[in-house]
């Protein structure tokens, strides 16, 4: 199947973390994920599971994913850097690949990595970042199993809105 991309957005707050824990459960809740035990939207499958434990019970969810946010766990803070391990390389063989996970170490997925300011500006021209800005921001989210997060504000330059978006699953 493949990673599929995913994004949300959701109203500003300040605590970025208790909007993704939020997203999150709302996402869980209105079934917008894959349930991958019968292959299909979980919204659409009466037999979904009726909580997350349930849901990462499932050993082909764990291999499979959701391919939504619930496949992230963690946001990082201010000064975090994300570990992408060897994801910016490619390999042909087995021994390449340990070769740069030595080297590189292993990739720390279901992390959401904000976008900074520099890194906004550099994508977007702005460091007060709209919706009209959010096409250019999409390939921010470079590494499969990673997530991005970006503050968005209104036309008076206020934070209205944190856009998640990512791609995962397998």
């Amino acid at each position: 199947m493949g990673a599929s991309g995913w994004d949300y957005y959701m109203p500003y707050q300040e605590d970025v973390y208790l909007a993704f824990v939020t997203l999150r459960q709302l996402v869980f809740e209105a079934g917008e994920f894959l349930w991958a035990v019968s292959g299909k939207n979980a919204s659409d499958d009466p037999s979904r599971p009726k909580s997350e434990d349930e849901l990462w019970s499932e050993e082909v969810v764990r291999l499979k994913g959701t391919h939504s946010i619930l496949d992230m766990y963690k946001v990082l803070g201010a000064g975090e850097k994300p570990n992408y391990g060897y994801l910016p390389y490619s390999y042909d063989t087995f021994e390449e690949y340990m070769a740069l996970v030595k080297e590189h170490g292993n990739p720390e997925y279901g992390v959401i990595v904000p976008v900074g300011e520099a890194e906004a500006y550099a994508a977007a021209g702005d460091t007060k970042l709209t919706r009209d800005h959010v096409a250019l921001l999409v390939p921010l989210a470079k590494y499969p199993g990673f997530g991005r997060v970006a503050v968005l504000h209104d036309e008076r330059g206020t934070p209205a809105e944190l856009y998640f978006w990512g791609f995962s699953g397998d």
